[in-house]
């Protein structure tokens, strides 16, 4: 028995089943290499704060409210959250900092921060600290 016969013996719904199987296939193999590459929120928020000197935006002085460690690394640097509040509104703001493993211990609840606020939902760090230790 070969090929020809085995695939000409073939009914509608095997052909079907045979198909989609290989159709899901290949579109999970698209997903996997295509589908997720450049869709994080922590790369796109990583990209703000590296332009963050090319976009308008005003400048607030605050203080940090508490900070989490991102997986996210830019050179020899790891990318943090920092949370903090802005001016009277009672919305708590999040915003990225590239910080080097020396200075993350430095990063403490109170500490002095300067944040740009653009249109839209862009916002960064520009400075942390009050000159001493400041990264």
């Amino acid at each position: 028995m070969g090929m020809q016969h085995f695939f000409a013996s073939l009914k509608p719904v095997e052909w079907i089943s045979i198909l989609l199987s290989f159709t899901v296939t290949l579109l999970f193999c698209w997903w996997i290499c295509f589908g997720t590459k450049g869709r994080s929120t922590s790369i796109l928020a990583g990209t703000i704060y590296l332009t963050r000197h090319r976009w308008a935006g005003e400048l607030y002085a605050t203080q940090i409210e508490s900070w989490e460690e991102t997986d996210t690394f830019y050179e020899n640097a790891r990318f943090v959250d920092l949370f903090f509040y802005l001016d009277s509104l009672p919305n708590r703001f999040c915003a990225k900092a590239l910080v080097s493993p020396l200075q993350l211990h430095f990063l403490r609840r109170g500490l002095p921060i300067v944040v740009k606020k653009g249109k839209w939902k862009l916002m960064a760090v520009m400075h942390i600290g009050d000159g001493e230790n400041a990264g």
